[in-house]
């Protein structure tokens, strides 16, 4: 290798000096470019993984947002399945409490001469109460299997008072006031 550079004469070797020379700050820029590239790497990869933690987070969040939005969708449809189901519609007015109270009646054998409505609107619990006095005379067994159907009845429509008026035959004849609160929705 020697002997190639003895035969340049000297105005080829100032050449290849100057060649040799222009290749090191050739490497020594591109040296120094590689340095600030490599910095200018290393604070775009932090603030990528900073906006990944931070997507991470706002995802979870997000995820948490739309579970509590489900589960609010869920309430409102429990909500509206209670309307429908355990309300009385304000549309059927008190006929549609009526035909209960004969379906109630002839599942347990009630009659009553008399019965007596009452309105309240509950503007707190925004529904309506529709109170449904009688009088009621028979034995023990059948009140009972009233109440017990009353119970178990879907729509809202509880004993509210049970008034005794006379106890007679030992026991075996009540005379009662019954007063039935049946409720309806008005959202």
């Amino acid at each position: 290798m020697k002997d190639m550079f003895r035969a340049f004469d000297q105005k080829e070797m100032s050449r290849v000096r100057l060649l040799a020379l222009l290749l090191g700050l050739s490497l020594a820029l591109l040296f120094l470019v590689s340095l600030r590239e490599r910095r200018s790497y290393r604070f775009l990869a932090g603030a990528l993984d900073a906006q990944k933690k931070e997507f991470a987070k706002l995802d979870k969040e997000r995820a948490a947002a739309a579970r509590e939005g489900g589960r609010w969708e869920k309430a409102e449809q429990d909500l509206n399945d209670l309307k429908t189901r355990y309300f009385y519609q304000e549309q059927g007015g008190v006929n549609a409490l009526r035909l209960d109270l004969r379906l109630l009646f002839g599942k347990t054998g009630i009659s009553s001469r008399t019965i007596k409505f009452d309105y309240a609107d509950l503007e707190r619990i925004k529904a309506r109460k529709v109170s449904v006095t009688f009088n009621f005379t028979g034995p023990y067994a059948v009140l009972k299997n009233f109440l017990e159907t009353i119970e178990r009845f879907p729509k809202f429509l509880y004993l509210e008072r049970l008034d005794f008026l006379r106890i007679t035959g030992g026991g075996n004849s009540l005379e009662l006031r019954i007063t039935l609160a049946g409720y309806y929705e008005y959202f």
